[in-house]
C-alpha cells in the first residue's frame, strides 16, 4: 500500500508543475514507480527501462506526460 501512495504523491507533484522534478521533466514522457521518475527513452530502450523497473519494484510503472506550465493542452478523444 505504501508504494501506491508514494507513486500517487510523485504523480501529483509532477502534474501540478511544482517542484524541481516537474520543471526538469516538463514537456516529456516519464515512467513513474514509487518515488522514482525515469525519462521515457525512444524505441527498444524505453521498453527495457519499463521491464527493468517492473522487475525491480514488483509493479508496472505508470507512463505519463508531464505538461509544460506555459502551454495549454487540448485532449481530444474519439
Amino acid at each position: 500500500m505504501k508504494a501506491k501512495n508514494s507513486t500517487q504523491k510523485t504523480l501529483s507533484l509532477l502534474l501540478s508543475g511544482k517542484g524541481a522534478r516537474a520543471k526538469r521533466f516538463a514537456g516529456k514522457h516519464v515512467l513513474i514507480v514509487e518515488d522514482k521518475v525515469v525519462p521515457l527513452k525512444k524505441g527498444e530502450e524505453g521498453w527495457k527501462d519499463f521491464i527493468r523497473l517492473e522487475k525491480k519494484y514488483g509493479q508496472p510503472p505508470i507512463v505519463v506526460f508531464v505538461p509544460r506550465q506555459d502551454i495549454s493542452y487540448i485532449l481530444i478523444t474519439c
